[in-house]
């Protein structure tokens, strides 16, 4: 049997596994799609602390410029495999519903840290993982999830003039009960998207999934350009003020490295970017090499021509 039949096959068996005919994701699947949407509130947190270290005099608005730059840079240039015959042939049915590649996962992630941190710097903490699960997926689906917000709060009472920006209703304004429904929308939405892409197909149902191999780079970077312009809409303008927990001096440097350094996918994505020259930040960097070294502090020495332009 010819490699791509037995990758496709494979996948359309674990499809069936994660996707119901009604377009709803088993639990299983539901886990690892929650996960990979929400990082820690630590996390994104110590992202933008170490951003203002590197960039003590950049003002709310100019970090929120590099934060969208380095999330752009991450996700748009890993280079991800085309095509599922080179990577899946030989993939068990576990195995392909359970891995999630170095570009999905990565992307999924880094997009959910460039969320979060985009909404700590508006002030708007994200406190549960539904709630960024529900950012991100409206980020990801554009106006569409724009308009699901915009609808489930009127359904719960808000109006518009409540709160400008659909970033603030999500993290704020909507009722939990709520945003368990939004939630549930959201997820049903984007899977029937991306199956529509695909043809209906099975293997369409699987892209959220981390089936890297399939979704590959081209989706990626779309679909991030798409996350970071529709992001502008989401929170609107800049504050004048950082929040408070944004402050580098209220973490130690060393604290924030180690929470950095939980973000597995992030790294794995930057390496593969890094051997490609194509990334800008070193902050990611520098808390895997805190992580493995295990030492108080991340010496940089490299020369100034070697820096990335951000840290100059």
């Amino acid at each position: 049997m010819a490699k791509s039949s037995v990758a496709k096959k494979g996948l359309d068996k674990a499809a069936k596994l994660a996707v119901n005919e009604d377009g709803t994701l088993n639990p299983r699947a539901q886990s690892m799609l929650s996960k990979l949407l929400s990082v820690q509130r630590p996390v994104a947190l110590a992202y933008v602390r170490s951003l203002r270290r590197k960039n003590p005099e950049a003002t709310p608005e100019e970090l929120i410029k590099i934060i969208r730059r380095h999330y752009l840079a991450l996700t748009t240039s890993g280079g991800a495999a085309v095509g599922a015959t080179a990577a899946v042939p030989g993939l068990g049915t576990t195995a392909a519903l359970g891995v999630a590649t170095a570009e999905t996962a990565g992307f999924l992630e880094g997009t959910a840290l460039f969320a979060q941190a985009i909404s700590e710097i508006h002030g708007l903490p994200v406190q549960d993982s539904k709630r960024a699960n529900a950012l991100v997926l409206g980020l990801m689906l554009g106006k569409d999830g724009k308009n699901l917000v915009q609808r489930f709060n009127k359904q719960a009472g808000g109006t518009e003039s409540m709160f400008s920006n659909w970033g603030s209703t999500v993290t704020k304004q909507l009722p939990t009960p709520v945003v368990d429904l939004l939630l549930r929308k959201l997820r049903k939405t984007f899977i029937r998207k991306f199956a529509a892409r695909a043809g209906g197909s099975l293997i369409g149902r699987l892209l959220p999934f981390g089936i890297g191999a399939i979704i590959g780079g081209v989706v990626n970077a779309q679909m991030a350009r798409k996350v970071a312009d529709e992001s502008k809409e989401a929170f609107g303008a800049a504050p004048t003020i950082f929040p408070l927990e944004t402050d580098p001096e209220y973490v130690a440097p060393k604290k924030d490295r180690k929470l950095l350094a939980g973000l597995k996918n992030v790294a794995a994505l930057r390496d593969k970017v890094k051997k490609k020259k194509a990334i800008e930040s070193d902050v990611i960097d520098e808390a895997a090499e805190e992580d493995s070294s295990h030492t108080d502090s991340a010496t940089d020495n490299r020369s100034e021509d070697d820096r990335p332009e951000l840290e100059k």
